[in-house]
């Protein structure tokens, strides 16, 4: 339902929905300085550790990584040229492609989830690390469904 003018329907915020809110975009921002500091972006992050462990055709990935089509190519053509994947022809599909990472590219995965664990254990150092993993476990299974 929207209210007429193509917003969706308004969302009551109470205060703790507002401190999660905020808290989100601060670990989104935590999440792209970790990975720049590494040499990728967190889009980039996100592509590449779609396609570590395989191959991944491009619609496939768009819609796993939340990107459109062509943010997607965009994404795919600079990772190419930093040479952190290949695209590959499918066999049964002649104008299917498909991307892989290289081993570059899983070695630059492998370095911003170091830098991302590294900040998610120092700011959970301040609370508690079992309420972090417990809240991570969660919200990836809600997110996966």
């Amino acid at each position: 339902m929207s209210n007429g003018e193509g917003s969706p329907p308004a969302t009551k915020i109470n205060a703790d929905m507002r401190l999660g809110l905020r808290l989100l975009a601060k670990l989104a921002r935590i999440a792209e300085q970790a990975c720049q500091a590494t040499g990728i972006s967190l889009p980039q992050y996100r592509l590449l550790s779609e396609i570590v462990s395989g191959p991944c055709r491009l619609g496939t990935l768009a819609v796993r990584v939340g990107v459109t089509r062509p943010t997607l190519t965009s994404l795919v053509h600079g990772l190419e040229e930093a040479k952190l994947l290949v695209r590959l022809a499918v066999p049964t599909d002649r104008r299917g492609i498909a991307v892989r990472a290289t081993d570059a590219g899983i070695a630059a995965v492998d370095r911003a989830e170091a830098a991302l664990a590294g900040r998610l254990t120092e700011i959970a150092g301040r609370t508690r690390m079992a309420d972090v993993t417990g809240l991570t476990r969660h919200m990836s299974s809600a997110l996966a469904e």
